[in-house]
């Protein structure tokens, strides 16, 4: 990693957290479509994990916080914990042959949580298998018996056709069946990404034997859309399918971590002031963010003004 990208990921990560991203030039760097980190833009979501994340890490307070985290989402407190960022399970997992990469990993001798992380995203990432690959469409967007000239054989899920185990253990953390038809796929749009993170819960924890839960964790603002879409009529549906039993799903925001840590570091912790700073610069960055999304939408014309002037 040269210097000059150092110093700009330095600028936008929360100086307590920068030691969790040791060693630099081997970190997961988000990177975008032409292969550059850009995990230094305002709006990135990685950045911000790390910025509380990297400093839950990184606190002398570590197992306080963690604990109280893991009570509120009832699962066995009690460190120490462990906590990973950037995490990735080993590909024979779910013989994926690019591993669910988990955006934080927390663990202790009874529980794991898997968190996702999200800043100003808006929307997740889909399965591909509905989009041209090599001259053809592997999967149709339904689940259902369906020949994937690609492979050479018939399948309800094209993944599973290339050995891909999503399906093999859906059923015991979803209200679905493997042999019944889905028209479109319960996972063929954004939910691919949340159901990826719960089944690798599920598989990780039975071989430890431990509880597991998934928290999607959120800049809570009005204007940000995942703010908006963990209050929506489709996560409500989402999560009644999720048999909660087996792996627990949560959903907290950014704002509420931070508040459970100052409360834990006031019962007895050292560092109050770092937790006072980091809660003024996350608030920073997604107040940055609602300015200038406002200011797009000011510069954008509505799409009423736009075909009157075509007219």
């Amino acid at each position: 990693m040269d210097q000059p990208t150092r110093t700009r990921l330095e600028q936008n990560i929360f100086p307590a957290a920068h030691q969790a991203c040791e060693p630099w030039d081997a970190f997961l760097w988000h990177t975008g479509r032409g292969g550059a980190i850009d995990t230094h833009v305002a709006h990135s979501a990685q950045a911000l994990a790390i910025d509380v994340f990297g400093t839950i890490k990184t606190s002398p307070d570590r197992d306080g916080i963690l604990d109280a985290l893991a009570g509120t989402i009832g699962l066995p407190i009690g460190g120490p914990w462990t906590i990973t960022l950037e995490w990735l399970p080993r590909p024979t997992l779910l013989n994926e042959p690019h591993p669910t990469q988990v955006d934080v990993y927390v663990e202790n001798s009874h529980s794991i949580i898997l968190f996702q992380c999200k800043f100003t995203n808006q929307d997740e990432v889909a399965c591909s298998q509905t989009e041209k690959q090599n001259g053809s469409i592997p999967c149709n967007g339904n689940y259902e018996p369906q020949i994937n000239r690609r492979e050479d054989m018939t399948n309800r899920c094209a993944l599973s056709g290339q050995g891909i185990q999503y399906w093999d253990i859906i059923p015991k953390v979803f209200h679905l069946d493997a042999e019944t038809d889905y028209q479109p796929c319960p996972f063929a749009g954004p939910a691919y990404q949340w159901m990826r993170n719960l089944v690798v819960a599920y598989k990780v924890a039975r071989q430890k034997n431990k509880q597991p839960a998934v928290v999607i964790v959120y800049a809570d603002h009005p204007g940000l859309p995942v703010a908006q879409k963990v209050r929506s009529d489709v996560w409500t549906a989402f999560t009644k399918t999720v048999r909660q039993d087996q792996v627990s799903l949560h959903v907290c925001s950014y704002q509420d971590i931070l508040t459970l840590a100052q409360e834990t570091i006031r019962h007895g912790g050292d560092e109050p002031t770092v937790w006072k700073q980091l809660g003024e610069w996350v608030n920073r960055k997604i107040s940055a963010i609602n300015a200038a999304q406002k200011k797009r939408k000011r510069k954008s014309p509505s799409r009423s003004n736009t075909r009157s002037a075509h007219r």
